[in-house]
């Protein structure tokens, strides 16, 4: 424990040094933070990575692509991706569930993992059927095994769900 404070520290401490947080430093942080369930600094800290632009948007095409991610940082995506689709930001893209159809999420066949094990998909899986269970559905692709699908009826029943109980940050 106390390892995401830790990392939230060095974060700050650089920044006033005036010391710019590079890639590493953020994913390490951003994976302390998730691991300690610290999920709103991990998002914070997503959120920051990407406007600085040491992260890609994570967007490809009407996808959420979590390639290059650890399992912590791509769980942190997903949950950030979630909160975007109900709180609609200027400053980010977002999938728009009003409008547009599933929601995929590309987690890869895990051909680059060492040894061609999946890693992403599991533990995205496992997060849909724990903490998101009941709230929101995930389904895997028959057709893609490196692909999640959030039905778009799913979707719009989390917008309402979060208008009614949103979520605790």
């Amino acid at each position: 424990g106390g390892q995401w404070e830790r990392a939230l520290t060095l974060l700050d401490r650089m920044q006033s040094s005036r010391i710019e947080p590079n890639v590493i430093t953020y994913k390490a942080a951003i994976t302390a933070c998730e691991l300690a369930g610290e999920d709103v600094h991990a998002r914070e800290l997503l959120k920051a990575a990407i406007s600085e632009r040491l992260l890609p948007t994570l967007w490809e095409q009407d996808a959420l692509d979590l390639h290059e991610l650890s399992a912590a940082e791509a769980r942190t995506a997903v949950r950030l991706a979630l909160d975007d689709v109900v709180r609609r930001p200027d400053e980010r893209r977002f999938h728009d569930a009003e409008k547009g159809g599933d929601f995929a999420i590309i987690t890869g066949r895990g051909k680059h993992s060492e040894g061609g094990e999946a890693i992403l998909r599991p533990a995205i899986l496992e997060m849909f059927r724990g903490e998101l269970a009941g709230r929101v559905e995930c389904r895997e692709d028959v057709r893609n095994p490196g692909l999640l699908v959030v039905p778009a009826a799913s979707l719009r029943d989390w917008i309402r769900q979060s208008a009614t109980h949103p979520h605790q940050d």
